[in-house]
């Protein structure tokens, strides 16, 4: 990333917020507006296969990226791709619109208009997120889940001219918010050395970033099992897609806020990214113990699932990009691995409930249903990548977000040149003049009068006492809130 297209770490950006929420409100849109389509097959009847065809799509393109990154790389560099894939995902969500009906042409259909550019738009927005430190992250993705969240809520109660007009507004905002951020330009936000050190720290507590990493994807992988199921959960073909999506959505805000609210927390443990895991778990568990005991009281239980499954999904996002900072990996390759273990295990959901539903769609169907749904996402909470890896995780992604709140307070109340902050940053990793001109390619004496010209402006004389000012800013900043 060129010097001019580096943001800030520390500042969320309004921009990326609102270009996110319309990305985000567009999935909701397609996936949960509208009615359920029913492919029919020799007699049997495949529930939601335009959102199977949508998922298997995107895995299809996630699985391409991951194994093409240079292709990739080319793709998410260009104005012109970025573009397209806007206008595909407005002809492949408005035209399905326009028929209830769906065959083998249409299910291809929606996976090539809507799956791969839906796909592709995801990873831009990835590298794009990945530009802010993960914890200012965080807050921009569930600040922009709570506004598409918010937004349908609204245009549910306006039947589905609301969801074809978001279906076809959506897609060319959030690739006009890409556009503009410089997606090409956006390299990963963290360099390799900051990685390397990070990782290396979870190495000495004996569980390397690696082996997380991978818990994390099976962990995804079954709660999008968890989601694909709740997705065919008391919907029948021709019916609405998701008849309780109002309640779900209002859940799902308020989810957001709390989230937001736990990551702005006083105290640092309450700021950990694993809250807001605690918290979507705690959704969804309430939701599959109040499905079926509140069955005929009218109270949707399975609204509340699906909100957790959204929330989750939200802070899976905020979690991808933390592990490619700790891996030192582009943030939008990180996306395609997570996000096709999330989406292959939803397509799986959606499968294994059509299914089930083959049984009969009695209460004793359903509530087995619900009962296989709430067992995978024990699982994985319990078993595969657990409150405490999220912890790890979270622990470390912040002890590196403060290593660049020091970096950025100290640039900014000393007054450094753009050079001399590229060189604090080498210093404050403790860098030795030598090392730091081999990275930068330029003379260790250049180096030893940048020094000088750092420790001049901050009135300090060595490292130590460069540090202990840095840590006297955060904590005059801390004081301040």
């Amino acid at each position: 990333m060129s010097e001019s297209t580096t943001p800030s770490h520390n500042a969320p950006s309004l921009r990326r917020i609102l270009g996110f929420s319309c990305y985000q409100g567009f999935i909701y849109a397609v996936f949960y507006m509208g009615a359920n389509k029913a492919l029919v097959l020799g007699g049997v009847a495949i529930e939601r296969a335009d959102l199977l065809a949508t998922l298997l799509g995107m895995v299809i393109a996630f699985c391409a990226m991951t194994a093409l990154p240079r292709l990739a790389g080319k793709i998410l560099a260009s104005d012109a791709a970025i573009a397209t894939c806007a206008g595909m995902l407005t002809a492949g969500a408005f035209a399905p619109r326009l028929s209830g009906s769906l065959d083998i042409a249409g299910v291809g259909l929606e996976a090539f208009l809507v799956g791969l550019p839906m796909a592709v738009l995801l990873v831009a927005w990835g590298r794009v997120l990945g530009m802010s430190s993960p914890r200012v992250a965080a807050w921009e993705i569930f600040a922009s889940t709570g506004i598409a969240a918010a937004v349908c809520f609204v245009a549910s109660f306006f039947g589905g001219g609301a969801s074809v007009v978001l279906a076809v507004a959506l897609p060319a905002a959030s690739a006009g918010v890409l556009l503009v951020a410089g997606v090409g330009s956006a390299a990963c936000s963290h360099d390799l050395e900051y990685s390397e050190r990070a990782a290396s720290s979870v190495d000495r507590d004996g569980s390397g970033v690696a082996a997380l990493s991978r818990r994390m994807l099976v962990g995804a992988l079954m709660f999008g099992l968890a989601a694909g199921l709740m997705e065919t959960f008391r919907s029948n073909p021709g019916a609405s897609s998701t008849p309780t999506l109002p309640a779900t959505l209002l859940i799902l805000s308020l989810f957001c806020v709390a989230a937001l609210q736990s990551l702005r927390g006083a105290a640092e443990e309450e700021r950990s990214l694993g809250t807001t895991y605690r918290i979507a778990i705690l959704v969804m568990m309430a939701g599959f113990l109040f499905t079926p005991a509140l069955y005929e009281s009218g109270v949707p239980g399975e609204a509340i699932v699906l909100a957790g499954c959204l929330g989750l999904t939200a802070a899976f996002i905020a979690l991808f990009i933390a592990v490619s900072v700790l891996r030192g990996i582009d943030s939008a390759m990180a996306f395609c691995r997570g996000f096709g273990a999330l989406y292959l295990g939803e397509a799986a959901g959606i499968a294994a409930g059509n299914v089930i539903d083959g049984f009969g769609a009695n209460a004793v169907v359903q509530h087995g249903m619900l009962a296989f749904a709430g067992l995978a996402a024990l699982i994985a909470y319990l078993f595969l990548f657990t409150e405490n890896d999220f912890r790890t995780l979270s622990a470390i992604v912040d002890a590196g977000s403060a290593e660049d709140a020091m970096h950025d307070a100290i640039v900014e109340q000393a007054g450094l040149s753009k050079r001399e902050a590229e060189v604090l940053a080498l210093a404050l990793r403790g860098r030795t003049n030598e090392r730091i001109a081999q990275e930068l390619v330029v003379a260790k004496s250049t180096v030893d009068t940048h020094l000088r010209r750092i420790y001049s402006k901050a009135g300090v004389h060595s490292r130590q006492e460069l540090i202990d000012y840095g840590e006297k800013l955060i904590k005059n900043v801390t004081a301040k809130r």
